[in-house]
């Protein structure tokens, strides 16, 4: 149960974060795209700069929830971010959330719980990951995102753009969360020594670095409607596989799986629904006019 509240913990820091980084990558000028001058144009802006600190904070409290957790468990809490996200910026920024948007929130906490009880994802004990299986599933993972990254390029409609950057980002987000497992496990058996010395340690920092440039692009091409489906849906399902394949989780098998088809639904259709959600433009609104000076500013200093 540790676990399931760091994972939460992280979710609503990164929430807060996440409503800031949208806010930051969408006034972003357009000839960035693609370009990781994005990055450096990000570091100018205040808003960003307290996301990057709110998501450095919500990675700790993920690898302390991985440290003591399943992979499957850990990502599919962690993706609670997106309705805390708008809850909590409606909370913030005032105003309030139709009816229908409170039904998506319920039926993708619903979903996300009741994957949890169904599947109940538990260890088992296993030796040490092989040197193949890390390098042919990241070579797997890498490759699926390199070919995402690649169509998006291609795509000309931005919506198509943005849905394709998402999905890439929620792959390479699942990567990292494999790799970070795989330092807390260093840290398990050696200490910090043992995870300064692993490769596993600057993986992660690489695969979070581009999944983040990945993140900045889908939200500065497209809609959060085409972005954000992608980002929050592939990232536990890319983790799950992780978590069976190489750590050798372990989950219900059966005429069980059938029934968590329910809940993955439910899930599913709270994700497009609060995608769309016409309270994150005007929570944006919100947000941008907060931010610009007052016309009773006092003179500049000479």
């Amino acid at each position: 149960m540790i676990s399931y509240a760091l994972a939460f913990l992280a979710a609503m820091v990164n929430a807060v974060g996440d409503v800031l980084n949208r806010k930051a990558s969408r006034e972003a000028p357009a000839n960035l795209a693609f370009r990781f001058r994005l990055f450096a144009d990000l570091l100018h802006r205040p808003a960003w700069l307290t996301a990057a600190a709110l998501m450095l904070a919500s990675f700790v409290l993920a690898a302390a929830a991985l440290g003591t957790g399943q992979l499957a468990a850990v990502q599919l809490i962690v993706i609670l971010e997106l309705p805390l996200a708008l809850v909590g910026s409606v909370v913030f920024l005032g105003g309030r959330l139709p009816v229908m948007e409170w039904a998506a929130i319920c039926a993708m906490m619903a979903g996300v719980v009741g994957l949890l009880v169904l599947l109940d994802p538990r260890p088992r004990p296993r030796n040490a990951i092989s040197p193949a299986i890390w390098l042919f599933g990241s070579a797997a993972n890498a490759g699926v995102v390199a070919g995402l990254y690649i169509a998006a390029k291609a795509q000309r409609r931005a919506a198509g753009r943005a849905a394709l950057l998402g999905l890439a980002s929620g792959f390479g987000y699942g990567l990292t969360a494999a790799f970070i497992k795989g330092v807390t496990a260093q840290f398990n058996a050696d200490g910090v020594g043992g995870v300064l010395s692993s490769w596993q340690l600057y993986a992660c920092g690489a695969a979070g670095l581009i999944s983040t440039w990945l993140l900045q692009n889908a939200y500065h091409a497209g809609t959060l409607a085409a972005a954000q489906p992608g980002i929050t849906l592939a990232d536990p399902v890319v983790a799950t596989l992780w978590g069976m394949v190489a750590f050798g989780e372990q989950v219900r098998h059966g005429w069980i799986l059938l029934l968590a088809a329910l809940p993955l639904v439910a899930m599913t259709a709270g994700v497009l629904a609060l995608s769309r959600s016409r309270a994150w433009q005007l929570n944006e609104d919100r947000l941008k006019v907060s931010h610009e000076p007052s016309h009773r500013s006092q003179a500049p200093l000479r």
